[in-house]
């Protein structure tokens, strides 16, 4: 267990680090907080390269629930320092061999 960044509470800490070469992100380190019910409620994010931001933290909140995946809808916290809010809206999935699309509440 781990102090989360944002706020008093604590995590398990899962930390995913990319190899510097090669890849969609070299580099880049994701530290993941992970509460008790198994879901991500915090995460820092440094890029492993020269592009801004470099250091995002942010909660993971809102989540809802579209088919049989929980998607966090709203993040907040910063981005090198600087206030950041990330929201997602109408999030709908559609299953493998369905057509119907599966709205998320």
């Amino acid at each position: 267990m781990h102090k989360q960044p944002v706020g008093s509470g604590s995590a398990e800490l899962v930390a995913v680090k990319y190899p510097n070469e090669g890849g969609y992100t070299p580099g880049d380190t994701w530290d993941l907080y992970v509460g008790k019910d198994n879901r991500v409620e915090q995460f820092v994010y440094h890029r492993g390269g020269p592009v801004k931001p470099s250091v995002v933290t942010a909660t993971w909140a809102g989540y809802k629930k579209a088919g049989p995946l929980l998607i966090s809808t709203d993040h907040r916290g910063t981005a090198d320092g600087k206030p950041l809010r990330l929201f997602i809206s109408d999030v709908s999935v559609k299953l493998t061999g369905s057509d119907a699309w599966i709205n998320a509440q």
